[in-house]
């Protein structure tokens, strides 16, 4: 560490506003009676994340009304501002910047904000330092409570952090920012794509607009090569109304379903890439986990299968793995591993198993004891019925969602890369262990 860097403790490097470290809003304050479809919005645990560089989540955000968050003043967060957990995951940490889609938010009585001076500190900066494995092991190490770990505000203001001249933690920020922005800006191109394969999936086999299109005497808006493989008219079938010449087939008959398994443990020196139910709402990255730590039997996972979720089917997921040639491919046994018939093909298989329909048929099939925990039985996905078209449409359906899906994958395996640099750069980086040009280096290496 230069000369130049300081050791100061957190409560050095805040605001002098008594609010600039504080807890929210304690009991039943502001509790979910006061909730609202809209107004401002209240972080809770859920909306955090271990994994560094991933921004708020904002899919399950509550709100409360302006009037009501008046109330809570010293628990408002803004630009600028760190979220802490006080109870469970405490070594989560979030930032509010630029970038958070509300200008102010109200932390919940299990979180603790913190604002830094910037006369001082750089607020990406700290981010980046809390993330640090050091900072994070220290408060798990030191957490209280017995059976939920607890962390609270006088533990938070008397951590120590390295702080270098300002200058230099805004070039920090700005590399790991670098990486983490390009991580992001990947996971949201993927969505896009996604949700065009997806709407493209429900046009052409739910909803059939070109056939009601070509029924109706109207333009399909497609090219003339591909609206000439959609029929003009309707037949009945076993789902109702369906395009004339079109089939009508069960899961099973579209895809096989995989059981090799393996035990891990019998390997403990291997590294595989472990597809997990954690893995997956992380961001779609299988762990790489030595076979020691793998405490039950696995599935194998080859490299043009599909994994479905059988857990919780109201909340999907469906995977599209990439393959390692270093490494075995392992997912939990609450996946099932599908492999598309040649016929049918991949694209198809997982805009099927994502579709709304089949979702909304495997949720009220699922079964289990508690609401969080409800399951689909294999035979029951496997006997669901769709409408797989002709073999012509699929064929071009593929020439159009297999790009998209490919490209998805490919920029996965690049944040994959990006965040492997990302971590091992932010240690190194911010106790100065490496200094900026030699990191600046790095990311030229990585193509960034």
């Amino acid at each position: 560490m230069s000369s130049d860097w300081k050791i100061s403790q957190a409560s050095q490097v805040c605001g002098k506003h008594k609010s600039a470290m504080s807890t929210g809003p304690f009991g039943s304050a502001i509790s979910s009676r006061f909730f609202v479809d809209s107004g401002v919005p209240v972080i809770r645990g859920g909306n955090l994340s271990q994994d560094v560089g991933t921004r708020l989540n904002h899919e399950d955000l509550v709100f409360i009304t302006e009037d009501k968050a008046r109330e809570f003043e010293r628990s408002t967060v803004k630009h600028g501002d760190l979220i802490f957990t006080c109870w469970g995951t405490i070594d989560q940490v979030g930032l509010i910047d630029e970038k958070s889609h509300y200008e102010e938010y109200v932390i919940s009585n299990k979180q603790m904000k913190m604002t830094p001076d910037p006369v001082i500190t750089d607020s990406r900066f700290l981010y980046y330092q809390f993330s640090s494995p050091k900072i994070r092991s220290w408060i798990i190490d030191n957490g209280i409570g017995s059976s939920v770990p607890g962390f609270n505000l006088g533990m938070l203001k008397n951590i120590e952090l390295n702080i270098p001249p300002l200058p230099e933690q805004k070039a920090i920020a700005h590399i790991l920012g670098t990486l983490d922005d390009k991580i992001e800006l990947n996971r949201k191109t993927n969505e896009t794509l996604e949700a065009m394969a997806k709407a493209l999936y429900k046009s052409w086999f739910v909803d059939f607009d070109p056939v009601r299109a070509k029924a109706e005497g109207r333009s399909t808006g497609l090219p003339a090569e591909i609206s000439d493989l959609f029929p003009d008219s309707f037949e009945d079938s076993e789902l109702g109304e369906i395009p004339s010449g079109w089939k009508v087939a069960e899961i099973n008959q579209i895809v096989n379903l995989k059981k090799d398994s393996v035990d891990p443990s019998f390997t403990p020196v291997e590294i595989f890439d472990h597809y997990s139910i954690p893995a997956f709402d992380a961001g779609k990255n299988p762990a790489n986990e030595l076979g020691s730590s793998i405490k039950s039997q696995k599935y194998l996972v080859g490299e043009d299968d599909l994994l479905v979720s059988k857990l919780n089917p109201s909340t999907p997921r469906v995977w599209i793995p990439f393959s390692s040639s270093a490494r075995r491919s392992i997912c939990s046994t609450e996946f099932l591993v599908c492999r598309a018939s040649t016929d049918v093909g991949r694209a198809f298989a997982y805009c099927l198993a994502s579709s709304d329909s089949i979702i909304e048929v495997m949720t009220g099939l699922a079964g289990g004891t508690s609401n969080s925990h409800q399951r689909i039985r294999p035979g029951d996905f496997l006997a669901l019925d769709c409408c797989i078209g002709s073999q012509r449409v699929r064929s071009a359906f593929s020439d159009v969602v297999e790009p998209l899906l490919r490209k998805t994958l490919a920029q996965r395996i690049e944040s994959r890369s990006l965040a492997s640099a990302r971590d091992a750069l932010l240690p190194k980086l911010i106790s100065g262990e490496i200094r900026i040009p030699d990191a600046e280096r790095m990311l030229e290496e990585v193509g960034v």
